[in-house]
């Protein structure tokens, strides 16, 4: 298993779904390297990161597309072919825990929103 932790912002709003008895949250995160490449410019990573029950509840309800998140769970490749017979993988997150950024906590105090409440791991199904 590789945990990792990945502070970066969302590239569309979040999506949910219903499986069996379990509500699941799909989003992705797009994440800026520190350091630059050969041609000079910072890479972007792209994780597609999965959740389940309450803390997908929370995610889909205070996220959107844009603003920043940071994530940490269990990290998994997937590869496939696309329709011209390329192979392809991505970077995937089975999320485990989230919170806001120090950023964007100081732009929600200051616009009177809520502060988010903790959820526990309970509900997850693993």
């Amino acid at each position: 298993m590789i945990s990792a932790t990945i502070i970066g912002r969302l590239t569309r709003d979040p999506e949910q779904q219903q499986v069996g008895q379990y509500n699941v949250t799909h989003f992705t995160v797009a994440s800026n390297s520190t350091r630059k490449n050969r041609d000079g410019e910072y890479d972007n990573t792209f994780v597609r990161c999965t959740v389940f029950g309450r803390q997908g509840d929370v995610i889909a309800q205070r996220f959107q597309k844009g603003q920043p998140i940071i994530v940490s769970g269990e990290l998994s490749t997937s590869t496939w072919k696309d329709k011209q017979g390329q192979d392809r993988t991505s970077v995937e997150m089975s999320v485990q825990n989230f919170s806001f950024t120090l950023q964007d906590r100081f732009q929600n105090q200051s616009s009177g929103q809520d502060h988010v409440e903790e959820v526990s791991d309970d509900d997850m199904p693993f």
